[in-house]
């Protein structure tokens, strides 16, 4: 919008100025001479040669006389060469030379006010663009002040969940542990105590090894350890392994992968973890009698991998952002246990190898082949 009012003001301005200033100029400093039979590029030659030659004698007149040399040979050469450059130079000295001190002040002056003429709608545009710069840079740094707060609020509460989810099952272990070593529990109830302590420490090392992979998927120079795996297989091995959680959570796995060998080069053991942890998430934030799927589509070079439910979908706001690191819904992270990490891990795993991942929830599910029933879904897609 600047740039265009800044042409309509340039453009008005020059109209103007070639239909007063510009004609004055000619007919008064010019008068006499054959003007007709002079081009328009040689009037131009000849108008920014009496400007050099007067910015010029400007500078030799306020520098010092020992830089008056240097000024004189840049003043010849850049108007002393006729036979290379043309004659506008040397025509422009001669028609300073036969004007009087005040015509040239006044050609000076009147030069000057055509330039500033000309020069004030870009001042003008230059001004108000830097002002919508300005804002516009305001408005970035608003937003990613506002976004860094938000990340520094959601890993400080993120820490704050992670050091409580390891501080029960420590003091469970703790007090159950010593509990046994004092004689203190029945024989009867030693069995259900022990099983607790590993319930327990299996929650603390799945907390240490989630936090330890956040860790090192973020490390400079880590690589996946790729390797041909049929992909097929190991959707159906991630199926095999939750299946008896789902059974136990009054659930039910629905399963199509097609029998055929899909290879694809890819980290087998971090793949598995991203399809277990997206089956484990269905299970972990759904009621009871909740139907999951897990399928495995191939349309040419393209694979696509969806893992749906017809559970509750996940709020707008919490859908937005449910990729990034310590972001979880709070009746989850309360109940559940969570820690906001497995879907960021997840997503970086699949970008890592190439792949992509998105949540679908609703209507949009139908341009995914997904059987119907079905209320979120999370797609990995990779081309083979």
């Amino acid at each position: 919008m600047v740039i265009v009012l800044v042409s309509v003001a340039e453009f008005g301005i020059s109209k103007i100025l070639s239909r007063t200033l510009i004609p004055y100029l000619l007919g008064r400093y010019f008068d006499g001479a054959d003007v007709e039979s002079v081009s328009a590029l040689g009037i131009a030659a000849i108008i920014l040669g009496i400007i050099g030659t007067l910015i010029l004698a400007f500078f030799k007149f306020i520098l010092p006389e020992n830089v008056g040399l240097p000024i004189g040979t840049i003043a010849n050469n850049l108007f002393g060469g006729a036979n290379t450059r043309g004659n506008g130079s040397n025509m422009a000295e001669m028609i300073l030379q036969e004007m009087g001190a005040r015509d040239r002040a006044g050609l000076l002056w009147t030069v000057l006010v055509i330039s500033v003429v000309l020069i004030i709608p870009y001042a003008v545009g230059a001004f108000f663009y830097a002002r919508m710069v300005v804002r516009e840079v305001k408005k970035i740094e608003e937003a990613e002040l506002t976004t860094e707060k938000k990340y520094e609020q959601r890993r400080n509460m993120m820490l704050s969940d992670i050091a409580h989810d390891l501080r029960t099952p420590m003091t469970t272990v703790s007090g159950y542990s010593k509990a046994l070593a004092d004689g203190m529990v029945p024989e009867a109830k030693k069995p259900e105590y022990l099983d607790a302590i590993q319930r327990k420490s299996k929650r603390v090392n799945d907390l240490i090894t989630l936090l330890f992979d956040y860790v090192k998927l973020d490390t400079e120079g880590y690589k996946l350890a790729k390797q041909d795996t049929d992909i097929a297989e190991l959707v159906r091995e991630a199926g095999a392994f939750v299946y008896k959680d789902v059974e136990d959570a009054g659930m039910t796995l629905d399963v199509d992968i097609p029998e055929e060998v899909i290879m694809v080069p890819l980290d087998r053991l971090q793949m598995s973890r991203v399809i277990t942890n997206l089956l484990t998430n269905a299970v972990k934030h759904n009621k009871k009698g909740t139907d999951i799927g897990l399928y495995l589509y191939r349309e040419d070079d393209y694979v696509r991998i969806l893992v749906a439910d017809n559970g509750d979908r996940i709020d707008k706001e919490n859908a937005e952002h449910i990729f990034e690191p310590f972001v979880m819904g709070d009746e989850s992270r309360s109940s559940k246990g969570g820690t906001g990490l497995g879907l960021s891990i997840a997503k970086k795993v699949v970008e890592m190898h190439g792949f992509d991942i998105k949540l679908v929830q609703g209507n949009r599910l139908e341009k995914y082949m997904i059987p119907g029933g079905y209320e979120k879904a999370f797609l990995i897609g990779l081309k083979l």
